[in-house]
Formats: structure tokens, sequence, C-alpha cells
């Protein structure tokens, strides 16, 4: 049976309202938040994007152990220091979700990761408490990718490894293992009891490629061994792979016994507790692209509703979701990958709505671009905040991006400062829903029908 923690936080997976903002491109690369460590692949004229590693994997294995090691400890140097973290608390968020990759415990045998992201976690911690923050542990990349997207540390779009072999797996576990006890006893139990809210098990698991059985049995041996070898009683989070709302209903809940790997048959719900589920949400990687602010701020509402009622079965937030009504920011799909929002290759040219052009030179948006990006944050802060347990948005900061870029919408005044300083969004209405606002794209828009919402992935 399942042995009960003996330190308890004053937070849980019910009674925290999270607020946040997750730290990306830091301690997992992803190329469109820090295009000037993979651009540096391509300074000469006779090369061409075809040079540019598209992830953390390649780069390392571009560079070699020692000039990659060197490159990115002086990115974890100095892309994140505890003033960010003093910026963060300062504009009204709570908490901090802090991707990194298995590489950063251990690694494979021939894996070309740099190892030392760890103790750049450690001092974050120690940043995070510092500011009055509290923390997920996100474990963003596991052996053989999850989802096959470069997010993961290895990009192999449509294949992903994890479940391939169970070296992959067993190291997943094993990693997990580590988290749990360095972060979940002994005295860093105690000096993060009301810090280190929660650890996040695998981010972004792509259940279209992968076994869902395979991975609830996963979630159930990781949630065992979190509660057998953690002495704090933190929050277990678990994402939603891409399913439905309310496919998690009934998940480690409603009084079900699980069998589905050898001794799982002693897990009832009165032994589950603290769990949380993780929704992710974007309207631009599928034809919603193509979608009038209306339209996005109807899919909004909807979706949070359906938050609304998966709640008397488990808590839920929407861990990830940005100001993006495009899918533009240059390799926000990954290296040598157009957007469709433009419909450039590879994407079919049916959901193409404009240019691209100057999606990160906000001194040429048009007026309607920044009152629909503005009321498509507070749509989402408004009611994210309403009918879940909280949100995190993706990310803090980026090197060049708006749309991503929560710092740099806070000075551009798109994000509300307070966070419910709303111009536009009055209990889920817009007050402003004029003609030209509910049917006029972005700049260089063109009138677009209606089409049917995807819920996405990034």
């Amino acid at each position: 049976n399942i042995t009960n923690s003996t330190i308890q936080s004053q937070y849980n997976s019910n009674n925290f309202q999270y607020q946040g903002v997750a730290i990306g491109g830091w301690l997992v690369l992803e190329p469109y938040i820090t295009p000037s460590l993979f651009l540096a692949f391509n300074q000469t004229a006779n090369t061409t994007e075809k040079d540019i590693p598209v992830d953390e994997y390649h780069y390392c294995k571009k560079l070699g152990y020692e000039e990659a090691e060197k490159r990115l400890t002086q990115h974890w140097d100095t892309f994140y220091t505890e003033n960010d973290f003093a910026d963060i608390k300062n504009a009204g968020l709570n908490m901090v979700r802090i991707p990194i990759g298995y590489w950063a415990f251990q690694k494979l045998d021939g894996d070309p990761y740099v190892s030392g992201a760890q103790d750049y976690l450690d001092k974050a911690l120690e940043w995070a408490k510092n500011n009055d923050l509290k923390v997920w542990i996100d474990l963003h990349g596991v052996p053989g990718s999850q989802n096959g997207f470069d997010n993961s540390g290895f990009r192999d779009i449509g294949y992903p490894g994890w479940f391939n072999s169970t070296e992959n797996v067993n190291l997943t576990k094993q990693v997990l293992h580590q988290i749990y006890h360095k972060y979940g006893t002994g005295e860093n139990a105690i000096n993060y009891r009301d810090t280190i809210l929660g650890i996040e098990v695998v981010n972004e698991p792509f259940t279209p490629k992968l076994s869902m059985s395979r991975l609830q049995s996963f979630y159930i041996d990781t949630y065992i061994d979190s509660r057998k070898t953690q002495t704090l009683n933190n929050t277990i989070v678990i994402h939603d792979g891409f399913e439905g709302i309310g496919y998690w209903n009934d998940f480690l809940a409603g009084g079900k016994v699980y069998s589905n790997s050898s001794y799982l048959n002693t897990v009832a719900s009165a032994e589950v507790f603290n769990v949380l589920i993780d929704h992710h949400h974007y309207e631009v990687f599928a034809s919603s692209v193509a979608s009038n602010i209306t339209t996005h701020l109807s899919n909004i509402r909807g979706y949070s509703q359906s938050i609304k009622d998966e709640l008397k079965y488990h808590p839920a937030v929407v861990g990830e979701w940005s100001a993006a009504l495009t899918d533009c920011t240059p390799w926000l799909n990954g290296v040598g990958l157009g957007a469709r929002y433009a419909g450039e290759a590879p994407y079919d040219n049916t959901t193409k709505v404009g240019k691209c052009d100057n999606i990160n030179n906000f001194d040429k948006w048009t007026k309607q671009q920044k009152k629909n990006t503005r009321k498509f944050i507070e749509i989402q802060l408004d009611q994210y905040s309403r009918y879940s347990n909280g949100w995190i948005f993706w990310c803090w900061k980026t090197e060049t991006t708006i749309e991503w870029d929560f710092k740099k919408l806070v000075e551009l005044d798109l994000m509300p400062q307070p966070l419910n300083n709303f111009t536009y969004i009055v209990n889920g209405t817009d007050t402003d829903p004029d003609s030209g606002a509910s049917l006029a794209r972005l700049s260089l828009f063109i009138p677009v029908a209606s089409v049917l919402m995807f819920v996405a992935f990034f």
C-alpha cells in the first residue's frame, strides 16, 4: 500500500489558484524562444537552414560535448537570473513552471546531451522561494521523446519513440524517482514544503501516437512511487495527453481499482490524493488559426465551461496558453517549417489567412490587431480564473517574439496590469463587439469564415 507522506504543505491541488508562467527555453532549448543559439550555425554565406540543428539533442551532437557545454553554460547563466523571478512576482504572478529534461539527471548511453541543468533548477528553487513564488518541476523531455516535438529535446514529428523500448520507460521512472527523492525528502522537503507545489511527470505525451494503456500504467506507477518515496505531500500533475476534456474524470478516482500492471490492483481511489490534470490550449496549430476574433472568444468560453464540469471529478488547470492568434513566429512549428497562417509548407494552403512579415514588429501592428490580441488575453485570464484551478502562461520571455512573451506583452500594454484590469471583457462578455473587431483578422488580414475550433498542441 502507499505510505502517506508526513510533511504537509499548506497548499494542495484543490486550494491553490494558479496565476503562473513557464520558464520556457532555459533548461530545455526551443529554437523559436532563443533563435540566437541556433542561428549561430548559419553565419556564413554558404550555409542554409538545413545546417541549423532542430532541437537540443542535435544542437549538442553537432557541437560536441565540450563546445556545447560551454555555450549552454553561458545560456543557463544569463537567460534567467533572480531578477527575472522578482519581475515575475511584480507582474502579479504567483508561481513558475520549470521545464527540465531527463538528461539533467541521467542519460542513455550515447546521448549527446550536456549535463548541468539540474544545478540551475536548484538555483531557480532558491530564487522562487526568495520571491515567494511557487514551483512546478516539469519533466519536459523523456528518452525517445514522448511527442516527437522539439520541446521534448528530440524532434521526430509523428514518431515519438518513448514507448519503443523498456529502457526508455525505465529511465524515465528512475529520473522521476531521483526528483521525488531529491526534492521531496530530507531537508529539501522541509525547506521547500511551501515552494514546490508539484511535479509534472511528463509533458505533453502525444496519445494519438502512443499507447494509452501504457501511458495510464506509467501514470499509476510513477504516482505510487511518488507517494512511497516522498515525505512531502505535493501535487502530482498529469498531462491530458491531448485527450478531450473529461477523458480523465474516472482515472485514479471514482472508487476504481486499477490492475493493468502486476501490483496496481492495490491502488484504490481512497489512496489517491493531490492529483492535478494539466490541459494545454492553443488555437493556432490547426485550421482554427483562420478563425475570427469572435470565434476565438467563443471557443475559450466553451473550453472553460467544459473544464468547469470536469472539476466535479478532479482539480484541473490550463497549464499552457498564449496570446497567439497566429503561428507566424519564426520556428514556432520547428526549424525548417513554415506557418499555417501564411499557407507555408508543409501546411495546407487552405488555412492561409495573410502574411506573417510583421508578426514581431509591433510598430507595424494595426489598432485592430492590438485590440484583438488584448481581448484574446483577457478572455483567457477571465475564463480560466473562473472555471478552473488557474492558469500558466507559456512563457515568461523570449528573444524576439511578442505573442508568446508575457514580459513583452506587459510592456506593450497587451497583458493587463494588474491581471484583472480588463479593457474589453466583462464577466466573459466582449463589451466592444463592433463589426470590425468581429470580422477583421490581424495585420494584413482578409475576412474569413469561421471554422470549427480544434484543441491543438504546442
